[in-house]
């Protein structure tokens, strides 16, 4: 085993925060998106060597854990490693931490694949599997999962299929040509963009007063998520974001996302997390009374 490597280095600006005046949640994903560019390089593989070979690698899963709050001004320092290669996935672990606290704000665990100019997975070259091997990284206890990974495969869904399960559209809007990468697919931060712009939706319709939360200072966080990359959209794209609830706990709501291209009606992304009430007074998670969970339980997403 060998120890992390420093890669990608940000800061956190006021623009960037949401309304519990912390760093919104696509900002994690985009730090960890810049620390493998990084960490591919330090392996071999970085942009320049993807462009020359007309590879690139497209990430196919996310798991991450939200540890601390980052707030602004906060300077965050991304450290990162690989963990192995198996099933035609490249596994990397990402550390994003506060700078001068030195507190570890976020993990992130991901797989990827190597592509071709047309899409097709193909094997990864054997220099990059010994580096890999060589410089091992094991995946610390702290970002293993803990709300997540109840959910095996891709439900089994397409968008006329999503009310009658259940799922309650909470954003619907146009992939944007800035929100591609250089090969024109939708980058992972807009995912979770979208997860986030959609939250006040889901309460509202699950039957908070978002009013009224913002009048007692009542926020919504995610503490954990596991995103399943299925076919990222190209520029142009509608999308249709429908999510449900698939379970409820003494403080979190067990959620599941289900992103679709509203022309074609096929699942794009799917992610499964922990959402919760957030006290902005008292910096802390709010409980879930038991007269909401009970409430709650008649809303539980039907996955076929």
């Amino acid at each position: 085993m060998t120890d992390l490597i420093p890669t990608a280095r940000g800061y956190v600006n006021t623009w960037q925060c949401d309304e519990n005046d912390h760093l919104n949640v696509q900002f994690f994903t985009a730090l960890a998106d810049d620390a493998s560019a990084f960490l591919g390089h330090a392996l071999g593989l970085g942009p320049a060597a993807l462009r020359a070979a007309g590879l690139t690698i497209r990430p196919v899963e996310d798991h991450i854990r939200y540890h601390r709050d980052l707030r602004a001004e906060d300077t965050v320092q991304v450290v990162s490693g690989a963990v192995e290669i198996a099933d035609g996935a490249l596994s990397t672990y990402h550390e994003l931490r506060n700078l001068y606290s030195g507190g570890i704000a976020a993990t992130v665990r991901r797989r990827s694949r190597l592509e071709d100019a047309d899409g097709r997975a193909i094997e990864w070259p054997a220099a990059l599997a010994a580096a890999v091997a060589a410089r091992r990284v094991v995946v610390p206890e702290i970002a293993r999962a803990r709300s997540t990974g109840r959910i095996a495969d891709a439900p089994k869904l397409t968008l006329d299929m999503a009310e009658a399960a259940g799922l309650i559209e909470i954003c619907a809007d146009v992939v944007k040509p800035e929100e591609c990468d250089a090969a024109e697919r939708m980058r992972p931060r807009f995912h979770f963009a979208r997860y986030s712009d959609g939250a006040p939706s889901l309460w509202h319709a699950l039957g908070f007063d978002r009013v009224a939360m913002r009048e007692r200072r009542m926020g919504s966080i995610v503490l954990e998520l596991r995103q399943l990359y299925v076919a990222p959209p190209r520029s142009g794209t509608p999308l249709s974001l429908r999510t449900g609830i698939v379970g409820i706990g003494d403080k979190t709501l067990d959620v599941l996302h289900c992103l679709f291209d509203a022309e074609s009606g096929a699942l794009v992304g799917w992610a499964e997390g922990a959402a919760a009430l957030f006290d902005q007074a008292a910096r802390k998670l709010a409980p879930l009374p038991a007269s909401e969970r009970t409430r709650l339980t008649a809303r539980l997403a039907r996955l076929p």
